[in-house]
């Protein structure tokens, strides 16, 4: 369940990253105040597991967990909100 929540917690910050860069881009104020006020709490969910890691090993899977989930953000970035 921890790699799940490390996955879909990189997807969502990976996806509100891609709309924070396009709000700064556009100069659109509401956005980039929005998702700069959101953003320190996006990593939330999983800061527990990160802190509560023993070894190598598992620090290791959950850096596997954070990197898919931020590679599976920008490809829906890519192929669904930028179509």
């Amino acid at each position: 369940m921890k790699y799940f929540v490390l996955f879909l917690s990189a997807l969502v910050i990976e996806i509100c990253s891609t709309f924070y860069i396009t709000f700064v881009t556009e100069r659109n104020l509401a956005g980039m105040i929005f998702f700069a006020g959101i953003s320190p709490f996006l990593g939330l969910p999983f800061i527990k597991y990160i802190v509560e890691a023993t070894d190598w090993t598992e620090r290791i899977q959950m850096a596997f967990a954070l990197s898919i989930g931020y590679i599976t953000g920008t490809l829906v970035v890519i192929y669904f909100i930028n179509a």
